[in-house]
């Protein structure tokens, strides 16, 4: 009591034998309360145990009740196991097995799972006369069953699931097909499916889970079977449905005329199962129909999440204004000043990765988030995949909740159906699945015929289907079948009645139990198939099973699954109080009493259906795979009951939040057999009936995904859809609720918030390593959201390569390698030891033909530039300018005779080569030659050097001085190929090498100059302080001297290498008399012709060739 406010406390102590309404609002501690009301009633009323029922709205709630009860009354002297507590359909259950044969159930009846109930549905409408289906396709129907057929959108047909939701709502009214065809405003053709489906379901002795409610509230109204029950309490009460009420009322009342101690906890604004029938009225209608005047009481202290979270959610619930019963707003015991944020992605394509990089982020900050700490929610499950996608692009572990996946692998199921074979006659599909699988020689043509025969048999003589069975094995019916078919049948026949036999062992339960199982397991073929033939080539090799011990394998994982089926239905607790435990057997005659395996087997199909965990097969997985947990993917709907201290809800657009399809479950929840479909016609049905009641539950929705959260809540929209059908932010985004909501993560936005949000989270930093900083990490954030959440930043760089990414390193030397994407510009300027490169020096030192090319291998080093002496003026340049004449051959000029003096062009001191070294013009002219030449062939051998990709180890190198920046170091791409006087947008991406890119960098044609006219270009004076302009000088005042050169050279022109551009030579003569080579064009122009090319191909993508 010392732990519990004064709302709580109220509600505990309140009087036992009253009614009360306990409105807990998320977070409030509704589990607690109800725990402390139980031990409460128990330990000061001195009710006993088994005169309190508890219902729960799922399974796991109810075991979770359980073991704080325990912690509770661990000193007291009380036995747990006599309450009866679990939800609706398992207490129901119960209350059926003891007393079901009261109202004509028969002693063998058993639980239809989701597969065999959807089985029967889809024979029903394939059987339904013509009459009936003209009739449901016509307007004068009460009731829509029909759905535009996939292959023709024009053509409706009765839809399976539809039908199957129909059938529950009228289960859920306690109307039996009889009754409801009795009613005036009946549906011919849903009166049929419902009469038929009910024909089906009493042939196999079976009973649906609508079935346990409706046959048990009619068995309390003819009887009062728990008569000592003084309290009921009811979890979830939100989510309970009209029949679960009255089931309420009737259990509460004992042996009394009156109902009496009745508890119901829940909250009006997180009813969300709507397509289960669920009413979010039940408050106002409990009081309504309550024989006792009904209390309540409202909890408004919230312990899971923070302030700003809890006002973003209760401006969300205020929209309502009908129909809700307003109340305080949540109080939050903390807050740690973070508001949830909300972004508006432009397309969708970018929402997924977008999130998967704000979770890095967060996943970063040391010793505070695992894998386990998120959630992303999503309202329809075809938001899964976008989501899965990111999540693995990012490396991200992570996993989906969802239903039985362990109970529908294909050797679980063939395993259940062998043992439903020695249970049960009548259950024709599981005896025809039993003999078609592992492959023996019975066929889909020989089973398509047994089961048409079993169910004529069936139906016209009320034959069970093993006699059927038996029939065809003595040769009675002919169906065509060859002798091998006909011998896997009568095997099949020996291996059901050999396990029968074992019925009468003497020996113990469990003993007879396995030897049951084992025998099916072998028998079957399944044992050989798994252990010696699964996977392996020669699967049909007879030798296989005489070797079955010597070649066993017994890590086979479909074996594994198989030993995990044998322990779970060898469960010692329930293998030994089966005998003894009467509690919930039918009275029946000493004569009529089946044997204990039969109730055994029995009991594990029933418990199957409703206490199956989905994590039997995977948490031992997932716990040895994932040391750092992973995020959870879940539904809405799944998530109802759980938190997590960081959620994403994405999508939160038209057509999906608020969602178009509100009664389709299948893309709404993941685990229970209602379906979806469209909106009945039906008057009376308790499912919103109008556009407000389900934007009203879309709304309550929401609201319990952002209650989910209990530190950190995203919210995410996109501003164009691919579908016609969804886009544009939900308009449950009203100015109200923007006002509560920010564009980044605040706690991201400086050190000192990332210190409010680790004390918030009562975590402490680690020490942080040498290679991780938060200050580094704050900046990053920045840089990422100023980017639109497009690229990762990382240690200041976009990180693209995402595989390298180390979330304990965000301080990245200068010998990280770059990413993947770069500039042409930078990429050539990488070594094989990623050492920046630069302009290569000139060397005088005689060479021969094959040392002429500059070496750039890692150990030879290029001048350093600060040694180079140069020239005052601020144009000069190292490398020789562009305007330099060149030969359009491989060819160059011989050798000049070089001074004996000038050795090392670096050395302090020393006047610049092209200055000092010559004096006269032709020696000039000739260097300048000779030098243009040396970068061209520098030129090449750069842009044959690789991009460097993978991460490599530089050794930095002392005393080196580095350059000064180029301005093309920085010039990206997109920025050389851009042509301001093209105005026509073309998209369509653009492939080329850093080749072509380099030289229209080094070698820049102004566009300005290649379309002006030629009498300009001619008119043009020379600049006095440029080496190859006072080429051009003395090309101008001698031109028969060069005359020849130029004409030489054009002769040898084709022959040039086409990945190299040219530069013009500057004489008049050629200027007038020759027009620009191909080789001559520059960038635009090849570019214009690229896409000339591209359009003609019909392509998609611009290849710029040289």
């Amino acid at each position: 009591m010392d732990t519990l406010n004064a709302q709580q406390k109220q509600a505990v102590q309140f009087d036992p034998s009253a009614a009360l309404q306990v409105v807990a609002g998320p977070g409030t501690g509704k589990t607690k309360v109800l725990v402390a009301r139980v031990a409460h009633l128990i330990l000061h009323y001195n009710i006993p145990p088994q005169n309190i029922v508890v219902t729960t709205f799922t399974n796991k709630a109810a075991m979770e009740m359980k073991q704080r009860l325990s912690v509770l009354l661990k000193d007291q002297d009380v036995s747990l196991n006599d309450l009866i507590i679990g939800t609706f359909h398992s207490v129901c259950l119960r209350i059926l097995m003891r007393f079901g044969g009261m109202i004509g159930l028969p002693s063998d009846w058993r639980i239809l799972d989701d597969k065999e109930t959807d089985k029967i549905v889809m024979d029903t409408i394939q059987q339904m006369p013509d009459q009936i289906r003209d009739y449901a396709t016509s307007f004068k129907r009460t009731i829509n069953l029909c759905r535009p057929s996939k292959k023709n959108g024009d053509n409706w047909v009765v839809h399976p699931k539809i039908v199957k939701r129909e059938i529950s709502r009228l289960k859920s009214s306690a109307l039996l097909p009889e009754e409801y065809i009795q009613q005036s405003t009946h549906d011919e053709a849903l009166a049929y499916c419902y009469s038929n489906y009910q024909t089906q379901m009493n042939a196999l002795n079976g009973l649906d889970f609508d079935d346990l409610l409706m046959y048990t509230f009619r068995l309390l109204c003819k009887h009062r079977c728990l008569p000592q029950i003084q309290h009921v309490l009811v979890d979830e009460f939100q989510d309970t449905n009209s029949i679960q009420m009255d089931l309420m009322f009737l259990l509460a009342k004992g042996n009394h005329h009156l109902s009496r101690g009745i508890t119901v906890v829940g909250d009006p604004d997180q009813s969300i199962y709507a397509f289960r029938n669920a009413l979010a009225y039940n408050f106002q209608q409990m009081a309504n129909k309550c024989p006792l005047p009904c209390s309540q009481v409202i909890l408004v202290e919230n312990y899971r999440s923070s302030q700003r979270i809890l006002d973003t959610s209760e401006t969300l619930i205020n929209q309502q204004q009908h129909g809700r019963q307003q109340r305080l707003p949540l109080r939050a015991q903390f807050d740690c000043d973070f508001p949830p944020v909300y972004t508006n992605f432009p397309v969708s394509f970018i929402q997924g990765p977008s999130l998967a990089k704000e979770l890095l982020y967060l996943k970063a900050l040391p010793n505070l988030f695992t894998y386990d700490s998120f959630a992303i929610l999503v309202r329809q499950r075809r938001q899964i995949k976008s989501i899965e996608t990111a999540l693995i692009e990012h490396r991200i572990p992570y996993k989906i909740v969802k239903g039985h996946a362990f109970w529908e692998l294909k050797e679980i199921t063939s395993m259940l159906n062998l043992l439903n074979c020695i249970y049960s006659d009548n259950d024709s599909n599981a005896i025809v699945s039993a003999l078609t699988y592992p492959a023996r020689g019975f066929g889909q043509t020989s089973a398509s015929k047994m089961l048409s025969l079993m169910k004529d048999k069936q139906v016209n003589e009320s034959m069970s289907a093993m006699e059927t069975l038996r029939e065809v094995s003595a040769g009675k019916h002919n169906l065509g079948m060859n002798a091998k078919a006909k011998s896997v049948i009568n095997k099949f026949i020996n291996m059901i009645q050999s396990c029968r036999e074992k019925f009468q062992n003497t020996s113990s339960m469990a003993t007879t139990l396995s030897e049951i199982f084992d025998s099916l397991y072998k028998m079957s073929d399944m044992e050989n198939e798994y252990l010696t033939q699964d996977g392996k080539e020669n699967r049909n090799n007879k030798e296989n099973s005489a070797n079955s011990n010597k070649d066993a394998n017994l890590d086979n994982p479909r074996h594994k699954n198989i030993q995990l089926l044998k322990n779970y239905f060898l469960e010692t607790k329930e293998v030994e109080q089966l005998p003894t435990d009467t509690q919930y057997s039918l009275p029946r005659d000493d004569s009529q009493k089946d044997s204990p395996i039969i109730e055994h087997i029995r009991t594990f199909f029933n418990s199957l259906s409703l206490f199956t965990a989905d994590n039997i097969s995977d948490s031992d997985k997932q716990d040895s795979r994932l040391k750092e947990g992973a995020v959870t993917i879940s539904t809405i709907h799944g998530s109802k009951g759980l938190e997590w201290p960081v959620v994403f809800i994405p999508g939160c657009i038209e057509g999906i939040i608020p969602s178009i399809f509100q009664s389709d479950n299948k893309e709404d929840s993941d685990s229970d057999s209602s379906t979806g479909g469209d909106t009945s016609n039906d008057k009376n049905s308790k499912r919103p009936t109008n556009a407000d009641e389900s934007l009203d539950e879309e709304r309550r929705m929401f609201f319990v995904a952002q209650t989910r959260a209990k530190y950190l809540l995203y919210l995410s929209s996109v501003e164009e859809s691919n579908s016609p059908m969804f886009g544009g932010p939900s308009r449950f985004f009203t100015p109200e609720v923007m006002k509560t909501l920010t564009d980044e993560q605040k706690a991201l936005d400086s050190i000192s918030n990332i210190n409010k949000l680790y004390r918030a989270i009562s975590a402490k930093p680690e020490k942080l390593n040498e290679n991780f900083s938060f200050h580094t990490l704050v900046k990053d954030y920045s840089k990422f959201v100023e980017n639109r959440r497009e690229s990762m930043i990382w240690g200041g760089n976009v990180l693209r390569n995402l595989a390298s990414l180390d979330l304990s390193r965000n301080k990245l030397s200068m010998a990280t390698p770059m990413s993947s994407f770069t500039t042409a510009a930078a990429a050539l300027k990488i070594e094989t030891n990623n050492k920046k490169q630069y302009a290569p020096s000139y060397s005088p030192t005689r060479r021969t033909q094959g040392e002429r090319s500059l070496q750039l291998s890692p150990i030879r080093k290029c001048a350093p530039t600060n040694n180079i002496n140069r020239s005052p003026s601020p144009k000069r340049q190292f490398a020789p300018p562009t305007r330099a004449p060149e030969s359009p051959t491989k060819r160059f000029a011989p050798p000049p005779q070089w001074n004996n003096n000038v050795r090392n062009p670096s050395a302090t001191g020393q006047t610049s080569l092209l200055e000092s070294s010559f004096s006269k013009s032709s020696l000039e002219e000739r260097v300048s030659d000779r030098a243009g030449s040396q970068f061209r062939r520098n030129a090449r051998r750069i842009t044959s050097t690789p991009i460097q990709l993978s991460e490599v180890t530089v050794s930095p190198i002392n005393n080196e001085v580095p350059p000064p920046r180029s301005k093309f170091e920085d010039t990206t791409a997109a920025e050389i190929l851009h042509n301001p006087d093209d105005l026509t947008v073309d998209n369509r991406p653009i492939i080329s090498n850093a080749r072509n890119l380099a030289n229209a960098i080094r070698n820049p044609i102004s566009k300005e100059k290649t379309t002006k006219k030629k009498k300009a270009a001619v008119k043009k004076e020379p600049s006095k302080n440029s080496a190859s302009l006072k080429c051009k000088t003395s090309v101008k005042k001698e031109p028969i001297k060069v005359k020849p050169t130029v004409k030489k050279e054009s002769e040898n022109d084709l022959k040039s290498t086409k990945s190299r551009k040219r530069v013009k030579v500057v004489d008049p003569s050629s200027r007038v008399k020759k027009e620009v080579s191909s080789t001559q064009v520059d960038i635009f122009s090849q570019l214009a012709n690229a896409k000339k090319k591209a359009k003609i191909d019909k392509s998609e993508i611009i290849i710029l060739d040289d």
